[in-house]
């Protein structure tokens, strides 16, 4: 069951994590065959854009959020939210001790928009600020990567593991420029990955922070870097590294903010302290 203050609704005493569980999955994969119906027409996606010209919205991402939103609500009334494009119009990104869906209905929009095939949906739940669920669906690629608290990390069902990598020299690592275009946050992150490029086997971009790390998850990938994303990218996917075995920091090495829009998941804690030195730091606000 979950553990709650006494504040929180006597429904949360009566529901199980796995029947929740079971029920944001279920709504997931519906939310999923609207936007997989986006590229039945043979034309993009139209968008619109937010706080650049590379920061995308589709209908799709309001029309995703929207079903997500109005079902886990009609589930459960006295739980709050907080999503994306809800934010982007105006919302709060108030992250409390009441149960809380954190949602990004599309991460990975300009992947999307284009059609290439790297975005998903991304659900998490916590309750007492702590993360207690999350499902990221990789609706092109078909596949659910999923967490309950306490109960290790899966994709499609099948038991995930991130990899036993210690050595920089041997390790793939992730990392994204995100939709900023200002001249000397890109200079950071380029210099970031010029010195991780020397130090190991390649740097991977795709694009979509929540898949980034759940790839950390499924051994795909041995490290992600990330300055700049939302609470919303990685709200869900971070709980799912964790449960796969994941050392998740701030990237100094301390522990991490979710609100603070800097992350860095590794395999190990050896990958981490070769990691760490070479990052530096750079000024965000938080959510």
């Amino acid at each position: 069951m979950f553990y709650h203050s006494s504040d929180c609704t006597t429904e949360m005493n009566k529901i199980t994590t796995r029947q929740i569980f079971k029920n944001a999955c279920e709504l997931v994969v519906s939310s999923g065959k609207y936007v997989k119906s986006a590229h039945i027409a043979s034309t993009k996606p139209s968008s619109d854009n937010k706080e650049s010209f590379a920061d995308l919205v589709t209908e799709y991402d309001r029309g995703t959020e929207k079903l997500l939103i109005g079902q886990l609500s009609r589930c459960y009334p006295a739980h709050k939210f907080i999503a994306e494009e809800m934010v982007a119009d105006g919302g709060e990104c108030n992250l409390t001790n009441e149960p809380t869906w954190i949602i990004d209905p599309i991460d990975g929009t300009t992947n999307f928009v284009h059609g290439f095939p790297a975005y998903c949906i991304s659900v998490g739940l916590f309750v007492e600020k702590d993360p207690v669920l999350g499902i990221v669906y990789d609706i092109p690629n078909d596949k659910i990567y999923s967490a309950i608290k306490g109960e290790g990390a899966f994709c499609n069902g099948r038991v995930i593991k991130c990899s036993s990598t210690t050595d920089l020299n041997s390790s793939l690592i992730a990392a994204g420029f995100g939709p900023q275009r200002k001249t000397d946050f890109l200079r950071f992150k380029m210099g970031i990955m010029n010195t991780l490029v020397e130090k190991c086997h390649g740097i991977r971009c795709i694009g979509s922070a929540a898949l980034d790390i759940c790839h950390v998850a499924a051994g795909y990938i041995d490290a992600n870097v990330q300055f700049g994303p939302h609470i919303w990218d990685y709200a869900a996917a971070h709980l799912i590294a964790l449960e796969a075995g994941a050392v998740c920091s701030a990237p100094n090495g301390q522990p991490m903010n979710l609100l603070s829009r800097k992350l860095l998941v590794c395999s190990t804690d050896e990958l981490k302290d070769q990691i760490v030195p070479l990052l530096g730091d750079f000024p965000l606000p938080h959510d």
